[in-house]
């Protein structure tokens, strides 16, 4: 069973995303699995950055934004958003504002045929920006401005990303604010 989702709103643009995964999979058969990404800005403006564990098979220490796997037990795509979110940062979203963007990406093991995954990344609300990690999956938060992701450093932090589309997310994330 999923956990508990509290209710949120979304915007009437975010229509399509308010299906079951199996449904939008139906409908979009150019992928196999579907992930999600939340992007939270605090009242600064900032943007909500967690850091992959450091003993994480894939990835560790990279920094990145909120999000995983749509599991079949989510109600829609956007209840699986706002899931992820609460599961990794313990941030409650009151309303999920915008689609930010939509990436791909492959994984094949030898021998298994490859899938495909679909990341969709939503803008979100929250009730408050206070961060609580799961320490399983990541060991750090940080709030950051445009500059500095597009900078790669926070402070005397330096970021790494798991990949350029990772990094490009955030920078539209900023883009499609300020647009707004």
């Amino acid at each position: 069973m999923a956990a508990s989702v509290p209710s949120f709103d979304y915007s009437p643009s975010l229509e399509a995303y308010a299906i079951p995964a199996k449904e939008f999979l139906r409908q979009h058969s150019a992928y196999n699995v579907l992930a999600t990404g939340a992007v939270v800005f605090n009242q600064d403006g900032k943007l909500l950055l967690v850091q992959r564990a450091a003993d994480e098979r894939a990835f560790p220490n990279c920094w990145e934004i909120p999000g995983g796997k749509v599991d079949d037990t989510d109600e829609t795509i956007l209840h699986a958003a706002v899931r992820e979110l609460q599961e990794e940062a313990g941030l409650q979203a009151t309303r999920v504002v915008r689609k930010v963007t939509q990436f791909t990406f492959s994984d094949g093991k030898p021998g298994r045929p490859t899938t495909t995954w679909l990341k969709l990344v939503f803008e979100m609300e929250v009730h408050k920006a206070d961060v609580v990690l799961d320490p399983i999956e990541h060991q750090k938060f940080l709030f950051a401005t445009e500059e500095e992701v597009a900078d790669d450093k926070v402070g005397d932090v330096q970021l790494s990303y798991i990949s350029p589309e990772n990094k490009a997310v955030k920078l539209e994330a900023f883009r499609l604010r300020q647009k707004s």
